[in-house]
């Protein structure tokens, strides 16, 4: 866990420790208790929920698709938008705190994002932006060399269907909040250990994106199906590991 400086670590790092990233980000967020809140690229919900244990009034839970799970959207302190990130349909100044995570490599238009954020917040909110730096990505694996090659064709792969990514985007996330209107309060990032290798794992996830990212080399193709079962096999015998760099900037806007 890091922060700025090599002073050390404030409580808010401490508490980062060990948690999600979704609970992580909302800590970032600050007191949030009575509070109108803003998940961008809300997903299923998994930030949603970490906000909803802040006790907030409202959470807005914004997406350009409709995925968020079925009881949040009956939640009544929910409310859903299906929208681009860069054009919010919310008034200027409604929001005290927001969160975008994961959102940054999907973005035409960063700086776009960033304002339309910047318009919604009251003067002096806060907002967390935050991303997987997937370069940084471990896997526990018998072939390193092999490892090492995957992840960097998932690295450089370009998705195909209009959707994009960016295998670098946590550690350019201070080069966006620069040219924003925000002031950056604080910069932070941790890497969660995770030891399960199943279908709902994030490491299975990233595993399926280093697949599709080989699709063009049959040769390759064959020996990173070789590689997945060995990541079961370790995940089996126990001594499975995955973990991903996440950076997350606090930014606040100025009252």
């Amino acid at each position: 866990m890091t922060n700025r400086g090599a002073t050390a670590p404030r409580a808010a790092d401490r508490r980062l420790c060990g948690v999600s990233r979704f609970e992580n980000v909302t800590t970032l967020a600050g007191a949030v208790e009575g509070a109108v809140v803003l998940d961008l690229a809300c997903g299923s919900g998994r930030t949603t929920r970490a906000l909803l244990e802040r006790g907030p009034r409202l959470v807005h839970a914004v997406d350009v698709g409709s995925t968020l799970d079925d009881d949040l959207l009956l939640d009544p302190r929910v409310r859903a938008h299906i929208t681009g990130l860069e054009d919010l349909p919310l008034a200027t100044g409604s929001v005290d705190a927001a969160v975008s995570l994961n959102a940054v490599e999907h973005l035409a238009d960063v700086g776009a994002h960033l304002a339309e954020v910047h318009r919604v917040l009251r003067p002096g909110g806060t907002a967390v932006l935050a991303h997987s730096d997937w370069d940084t990505a471990l896997f526990t694996s018998d072939d390193d060399a092999l490892t090492r090659e995957l992840l960097d064709r998932f690295v450089a792969h370009v998705p195909g269907g209009g959707t994009r990514g960016d295998g670098f985007a946590g550690r350019k996330l201070l080069r966006h909040a620069a040219r924003s209107p925000f002031a950056v309060e604080s910069v932070h990032s941790w890497a969660d250990p995770h030891r399960r290798f199943d279908e709902d794992s994030v490491a299975w996830k990233v595993a399926t994106g280093i697949l599709a990212a080989t699709g063009d080399d049959p040769a390759l193709t064959a020996r990173a199906a070789g590689w997945v079962e060995g990541l079961r096999a370790a995940a089996r015998a126990g001594h499975f590991l995955f973990t991903v760099t996440d950076v997350a900037v606090v930014l606040r806007k100025h009252e």
